[in-house]
């Protein structure tokens, strides 16, 4: 009687180990078939994760369904993970650039200037989260004569480890940030789902932001329809939407006109404007920022 509750209870536990258990899938291009790093991958219940530098994942035993996301690629969904999901195949999106002009031609004056917050006064921070993105909405001057090029990306990033000014992060997660640039969607003005900038540049977690800030592979003109600055904080290691990573961009109160977006996409969420954040609507928080909805500190270096 005892071995056969020894023998049940050593089934009992074979069993919960192995369907506790996570699948690891690889995620490839449909057309050259290599590996694509820092998918985003939703596994819905406000959760998910990105491929790491192989393209792989390991995906939890309870996810029914998933969502894979990447700027450079049609969205899949894939409502029931089974053996033969092991590889899964993107296909990469067919994007109309018709609206910008992507040029190898290098201005006359390489003069430039920066546009954007950058120079504005840093009055809070914001921590990234996994799948958080921020973005910046930078007009077209109407005054400019000619359009100017395009020749860098401008962050101002926190390294430090505080959350707040009292509060130590004790493990920090520094995180790979992906840096692009997207024009406005004509409908709700959001940022589009497309980069005009390739996919964007991915500056690696153990990497600092250097004095040359993100510079473009070759200058682009700048788009007449304006356009959004927008960082992506990226982390493989298992972590919860709601754990803070490092680095933090620098936030400002001083702009009138407030054009910063945020978008949460382990969360199943949007693009929205930072304005309408729920975190800036209590009591609390109109008091801390007097009212205020913070700016993201981010820029553009141009030429013209």
């Amino acid at each position: 009687m005892r071995q056969t509750r020894r023998f049940l209870l050593l089934l009992t536990m074979l069993l919960t180990a192995t369907f506790g258990m996570s699948q690891t899938i690889i995620v490839k291009d449909s057309i050259t078939n290599e590996s694509i790093p820092f998918v985003s991958v939703y596994f819905g219940n406000d959760t998910g994760g990105y491929t790491d530098e192989k393209g792989m994942i390991a995906i939890p035993n309870e996810a029914a369904q998933m969502r894979l996301s990447h700027i450079c690629y049609e969205t899949k969904s894939i409502s029931k993970i089974t053996a033969d999901s092991q590889t899964i195949i993107l296909v990469p999106k067919s994007i109309n650039l018709d609206e910008v002009a992507i040029s190898a031609k290098v201005p006359k004056r390489i003069k430039t200037t920066a546009v954007g917050l950058m120079k504005a006064k840093t009055q809070t921070k914001h921590k990234g989260a996994n799948g958080f993105e921020m973005a910046l909405f930078i007009p077209y001057d109407s005054t400019w004569t000619e359009s100017p090029y395009i020749h860098s990306i401008l962050a101002s990033l926190d390294y430090s480890t505080h959350y707040l000014v009292f509060t130590e992060i004790k493990n920090p997660i520094y995180a790979t940030l992906r840096f692009d640039l997207r024009l406005p969607d004509a409908k709700t003005n959001a940022p589009k789902d497309e980069s005009i900038i390739g996919g964007g540049i991915i500056l690696p977690s153990g990497q600092k932001l250097g004095k040359d800030d993100i510079c473009l592979t070759r200058p682009i003109p700048f788009p007449q329809t304006g356009v959004f600055v927008v960082v992506e904080w990226i982390t493989t290691a298992q972590v919860s939407e709601s754990c803070n990573l490092v680095p933090s961009l620098n936030m400002t109160l001083d702009e009138v006109e407030n054009r910063t977006w945020n978008k949460k996409t382990f969360r199943g969420m949007d693009w929205m404007q930072e304005q309408n954040e729920p975190a800036y609507q209590n009591e609390e928080a109109q008091v801390f920022y007097k009212g205020r909805t913070p700016s993201a500190k981010l820029g553009l270096k141009i030429s013209k």
